[in-house]
């Protein structure tokens, strides 16, 4: 633990003092990942993933406020775009891991899937999928979001260069009351099964402090950068096992499937730019078919509006959520039917 905690410190430090966007959590990002396929030891233990959503939900509830709330009436316009973007999204890699990459039925299904990882492996693991492109297909995705959106958003003029980090610092008490609060409604979340219960409940409950006027408190970066790199090292470590051969076997078809992805929900996302009037940047990074915690943290570091990325990311969760299974069984049935 101690190692990748090393490793990712050091590969954050490397991008911050390169001066790209994100860095804490994209440069630990990479350093872990080339570790894990190196083969070399790496831990995050389950409990320090648990204090790290804790941490960076609290600091995002702070940064919510009655004008966020406001423009809440535009969001159902984007969550419409949102929608037609996750079907056109797997029913446009589904083609394209089928025909072009020769891959079974089940395998580009689940591989198509643009985010909710931890469903999506639940799910396909009870089929006949192929679960090393399955996971390979996801963490070469997301792990290339975290890599790359923030430098392309930057380079392309697209970034909110906003800070999420107040610039006053808070009394202890203040802050160790926002983190109670924060990780009581947090457990409470993940009681009842919400998705991203974890950071979603935190942001709740630090939102709810803030909102109604009981706290005024912030996180000191201090606190945000740690949990930035845990974060980063938690994707990289999905690499961990990834051999050669599965390399070569899998990564041009999963780079083939990540392109046609991106291609559609950049589209789709300038689209509801343009019908909202959102900024596009911030259209685009809620539009990353990515995991549901891990982009909505990743638009937080890079100074979106933590509850517009959470209210996206938490209903594309939910629609892939009830639409899969039906997709799979829809497209099972035929299937069978056929080979009769």
């Amino acid at each position: 633990m101690l190692l990748t905690a090393g490793v990712g410190t050091a590969g954050g430090a490397l991008a911050s003092a390169l001066g790209f966007p994100a860095p804490w959590m994209s440069g630990a990002l990479v350093a872990t990942t080339l570790w894990a396929l190196a083969d070399r030891p790496m831990a995050v233990p389950e409990p320090v993933r648990w204090v790290t959503f804790v941490v960076l939900g609290a600091s995002m509830g702070a940064a919510l406020s009655s004008d966020t709330l406001a423009q809440a009436s535009t969001w159902p316009v984007s969550m419409a775009c949102l929608a037609v973007s996750v079907i056109a999204v797997i029913a446009c890699c589904m083609l394209y891991f089928r025909k072009v990459a020769g891959w079974d039925l089940a395998t580009a299904l689940y591989a198509s899937a643009p985010g909710a990882l931890s469903a999506v492996i639940a799910m396909a693991e009870t089929t006949s999928a192929d679960m090393r492109k399955v996971a390979f297909s996801q963490g070469l995705r997301l792990f290339l979001l975290v890599a790359g959106l923030p430098h392309l958003l930057g380079v392309a003029g697209g970034h909110a260069m906003g800070s999420p980090t107040p610039a006053v610092d808070s009394p202890l008490g203040a802050v160790a009351v926002l983190l109670l609060a924060s990780a009581v409604a947090a457990l409470l979340f993940a009681w009842v099964r919400i998705p991203g219960g974890m950071l979603l409940g935190a942001m709740a409950g630090s939102a709810g402090l803030h909102l109604s006027g009981i706290s005024q408190a912030h996180l000191p970066a201090q606190m945000l950068i740690p949990a930035f790199i845990v974060l980063g090292a938690s994707v990289g470590i999905r690499f961990q096992g990834t051999s050669l051969a599965i390399l070569r076997s899998s990564f041009l078809a999963s780079l083939g499937g990540f392109v046609v992805a991106v291609v559609i929900s950049l589209g789709m996302a300038v689209l509801a730019s343009a019908l909202t009037g959102e900024e596009t940047g911030k259209m685009v990074t809620a539009f990353a078919p990515g995991a549901l915690e891990t982009m909505t943290a990743l638009g937080f570091a890079m100074g979106y509006d933590p509850a517009f990325m959470s209210a996206h990311h938490l209903f594309r969760f939910a629609a892939l959520s009830v639409a899969l299974p039906l997709s799979a069984h829809l497209l099972f049935s035929l299937s069978k039917t056929h080979q009769r």
